[in-house]
C-alpha cells in the first residue's frame, strides 16, 4: 500500500504530538517530586523478611504538598507499614520516607505495587483549618496527581523442605514438678522468643495418652521491625493423670535467613511420677498372727471399716460441695474476662465437669467466636459447682 507524502506527514504530526504528551506527563510530575523505591535485598527465600524504602521529596515549591503511598494488596505477599516520616527540609520543600516490612508467601518473580498520589494546595487551602470555630472547618481542598510507579520485583527462592519457623528463635521450658498426686496438675511451660516470619503454628507438646491435656497461649511481645517480628510467646500446659506422665521431646524445622541454613529447635523430655490413691490394706499381711495380733487386726480392721462408713454416711448426708458452698467460689465470681476465668476452669476446676464451659470460653479467647457471652458461661459455671 503506497502512502501519499501528505499522509506521511499526517503520521508524523501524529507521533509527535503522542510524544510530546508523554513528555509534558513525565515533566509534570518530574516538576512535582522526586522519588525513589528502594529494598534492602532483591533475592530471598519464602517467609524471609525484606525492608522496602520509598522516599518522595518535593521538587515544585510554589505550594503546600502531601504524599500518600499505599501498598496494594496481594497473595504473593504480606507487608505492613513500618513507618512514615515526613520532614520540612525548606518552606514548601518536603520530603517524607515511608518504610514497610514484607515476607514473600510464594517463590518465583513477585511483583510489589504501589499506589502514589501527590496532593497539593495553596498556603490559603491550607490556613483555612486553623481559623473559626470547629463549626466552620472544612477539609484542605487538593489538586490530586496520581502517579504510576514502576513495581519493585522479588527474586524469591523456594525453601528446600518444608519448615516450622522461618527466623531466628530458641525455645526453652520448665515444669513447676516431677512428683504429683493423682489428679493433681504438673504445669508446664514453653517460651518461644525469635526474631522472623510472626504466622506461627506451633504445638510443643502432643497429644498423651492417659492424661488430660489443657494449655493457655499468651504473646508477650510482638513487634515488627525492619529485621522482622521481635516475638515471645509463651505456651501454658497443665497436665493430669492417675498414671505416670511422660512427655516426649519434640521437634521443629527451622530456617535462618539470617545465616542461610537450616537448624532444630528440640523440646526437652519430662518424665512425671504420679502417686496414685492409696487404698486401705483390710488384710493383714502375715498367714498365722498371734492371738494378740488377731486382736490387734480385727481392732484396726474395725476402725477401718468404722472410719469407712463414717466417710460413706457424711459424703451421703453432707456432699464434699458443701464446704463449696462455704468458699462461694470467689475465685469464679471475681473473674472480669473469658481469659481469666478460662485460666481457672483450666488449673482448678477441670475435673468438675465443665468441658462445654472450657469449650466455649476457649472460643471467645483464641477464636474470637461468641457463640454464648462470657457472664452466661460464668452464670453456668457456678450453678454446676453449686449444685
Amino acid at each position: 500500500m503506497n502512502l501519499s507524502t501528505k499522509d506521511i506527514q499526517m503520521k508524523n504530526t501524529l507521533g509527535k504530538i503522542f510524544s510530546l504528551f508523554i513528555l509534558l506527563t513525565f515533566n509534570l510530575y518530574a516538576t512535582l517530586a522526586d522519588y525513589s523505591l528502594t529494598s534492602n535485598k532483591v533475592n530471598l527465600v519464602e517467609k524471609e523478611a525484606v525492608e522496602l524504602t520509598f522516599v518522595a521529596t518535593q521538587t515544585n515549591h510554589a505550594d503546600v504538598m502531601f504524599f500518600f503511598l499505599e501498598a496494594k494488596k496481594s497473595n504473593n505477599y504480606k507487608i505492613i507499614l513500618l513507618n512514615k516520616k515526613a520532614k520540612k527540609l525548606a518552606y514548601h520543600h518536603k520530603q517524607t520516607t515511608f518504610t514497610y516490612l514484607l515476607f514473600p508467601l510464594q517463590n518465583g518473580d513477585i511483583k510489589v505495587n504501589f499506589d502514589f498520589t501527590i496532593k497539593v494546595a495553596s498556603d490559603g487551602a491550607v490556613a483555612q483549618i486553623y481559623e473559626g470555630s470547629r463549626d466552620n472547618v472544612k477539609w484542605i481542598e487538593t489538586t490530586n496527581t496520581k502517579i504510576q510507579l514502576k513495581p519493585l520485583v522479588l527474586h524469591v527462592a523456594k525453601l528446600k523442605h518444608p519448615v516450622d519457623l522461618v527466623g531466628e528463635f530458641i525455645l526453652s521450658s520448665s515444669i513447676d514438678k516431677t512428683k504429683i498426686d493423682a489428679y493433681e496438675s504438673a504445669n508446664l511451660n514453653y517460651i518461644l522468643r525469635g526474631n522472623g516470619y510472626n504466622s506461627i503454628n506451633i504445638e510443643p507438646i502432643s497429644k498423651i495418652e492417659d492424661v488430660d491435656l489443657f494449655h493457655d497461649i499468651t504473646k508477650r511481645y510482638e513487634k515488627s521491625t525492619s529485621e522482622g517480628f521481635i516475638i515471645n510467646r509463651e505456651y501454658h500446659y497443665a497436665l493430669l493423670s492417675d498414671k505416670n506422665i511422660h512427655v516426649k521431646p519434640k521437634s521443629f524445622q527451622c530456617y535462618s535467613f539470617k545465616n542461610k541454613k537450616y537448624y532444630t529447635l528440640t523440646t526437652k523430655e519430662y518424665k512425671v511420677d504420679v502417686i496414685p490413691i492409696k487404698k486401705m490394706e483390710l488384710i493383714d499381711k502375715v498367714d498365722f498372727p498371734s492371738t494378740q495380733n488377731n486382736f490387734n487386726t480385727i481392732k484396726e480392721v474395725f476402725i477401718y471399716v468404722f472410719i469407712f462408713l463414717t466417710g460413706f454416711l457424711t459424703a451421703k448426708y453432707f456432699p464434699t460441695s458443701f464446704s463449696f458452698k462455704e468458699k462461694k467460689f470467689t475465685d469464679i465470681r471475681a473473674t472480669k474476662d473469658a481469659k481469666s476465668l478460662l485460666y481457672l476452669v483450666m488449673h482448678k476446676y477441670s475435673k468438675r465437669g465443665l468441658e462445654k464451659q472450657y469449650e466455649a470460653l476457649n472460643e471467645i479467647v483464641y477464636n474470637n467466636k461468641k457463640k454464648r457471652g462470657f457472664r452466661n458461661i460464668k452464670k453456668e459455671i457456678l450453678k454446676i459447682l453449686e449444685s
